[in-house]
């Protein structure tokens, strides 16, 4: 299993666009461990969504509205991803 640092590192190499961050951040709590996709509703460089759940079309509909890329990274990686609400993306170690 990938740890938290590193696979944030992965993402915003391979996907700038969705501004992976601590999921610490979010609940200003250094304690918790996970992702918080900080720009989820951004575009990736296919213009593809990084997160929209209401995707119903191509890569997204097999992946409950995660970007396909993004899903595998987080699947090999040992993630996986959990929306916060309709526009905020969170991962989480499996």
């Amino acid at each position: 299993m990938m740890k938290e640092k590193t696979l944030i590192n992965k993402i915003n190499k391979l996907m700038p666009a969705a501004g992976a961050v601590p999921l610490s951040e979010f609940y200003d709590d250094p304690e918790i461990v996970g992702i918080w996709f900080r720009q989820s509703e951004d575009y990736h460089t296919d213009g593809m969504p990084i997160y929209n759940p209401y995707c119903e079309f191509g890569i997204h509909r097999e992946t409950s509205g995660v970007h396909g890329t993004l899903d595998k990274i987080l699947e090999v990686a040992g993630w996986y991803a959990s929306p916060y609400d309709a526009g905020t993306l969170m991962a989480y170690q499996g």
